[in-house]
């Protein structure tokens, strides 16, 4: 579970995530606009918290200290999962099958996997089989229990044939009007204007309410979504519109807030 953010935290995120990079006293002076804030003594100690937390990385650049996102710094931003990037991923026609057939005494195990198929982006077509678009060999270690039994567990790969659709498929294993249903309350959570901007960042306590429940909202939607390749995506998906819509709302406040 990811560690808890405060609020001069998020906002610093926000800030790298929209600005790839910034100095020492460009915070300094943008902090100066929030009369009442304590945040020239406390982002010292945040910084220096998210470079343990490998969140950032310093470099010098002259006589300043520039910070940017890491890898890992960006993933958390993104809410643990880089939906572009699973997007653009290219998808070679395969499906990946887990199929088992564990006994009513293995009830727990297969609870367990039950919840590790779902929460590792397998849709669910019978309870006893789900499938994947992608290669799963990263997933495989986690496996290992059932490698060989099988039995009670298999996984194989294969493509649809005798006149079923792929799109068929994708509407079998995951609920998309439930997914969609998620993404458009993230809109109306999310989605700024420049007015809206101004009146969020009229106080640090707007801000930290709109920055905690814009990313409640977008995990809330990213906890369903398995994230397809653009080739599979079913009619009217939504996902796209809201990282959108993300992107804009974090750049109408950066724009604000940048000296």
């Amino acid at each position: 579970m990811p560690a808890k953010r405060s609020m001069v935290e998020d906002a610093l995120l926000m800030l790298l995530w929209t600005a790839d990079k910034l100095s020492r006293p460009t915070l300094s002076n943008l902090m100066e606009s929030y009369e009442g804030w304590e945040w020239r003594n406390r982002i010292p100690r945040q910084l220096q918290r998210m470079e343990q937390r490998q969140l950032l990385a310093r470099e010098k650049q002259g006589e300043q200290i520039v910070f940017q996102l890491t890898s890992l710094g960006r993933l958390e931003i993104l809410g643990g999962k880089d939906a572009p990037a699973q997007w653009d991923r290219p998808w070679d026609g395969l499906w990946r099958q887990v199929l088992f057939d564990l006994p009513v005494v293995r009830r727990r195990t297969r609870l367990r996997l039950w919840r590790w198929l779902r929460d590792n982006g397998f849709g669910y077509l019978q309870q006893s089989l789900w499938i994947h678009p992608h290669p799963v060999g990263e997933l495989i270690s986690a496996l290992d229990d059932f490698r060989d039994d099988v039995e009670t567990f298999l996984l194989m790969e294969a493509h649809c044939c005798g006149g079923y659709s792929n799109q068929s498929v994708v509407l079998g294993a995951w609920d998309f009007e439930e997914i969609n249903r998620r993404y458009e309350g993230y809109q109306r959570t999310a989605r700024l204007d420049r007015a809206a901007a101004r009146r969020i960042l009229a106080s640090p306590q707007q801000l930290d309410g709109w920055l905690r429940s814009e990313r409640i909202a977008w995990q809330h939607a990213l906890t369903l979504d398995p994230l397809l390749p653009r080739s599979l995506w079913p009619t009217g998906y939504r996902g796209e519109r809201a990282w959108e819509v993300r992107k804009n709302s974090f750049a109408l406040l950066a724009e604000r807030l940048r000296p």
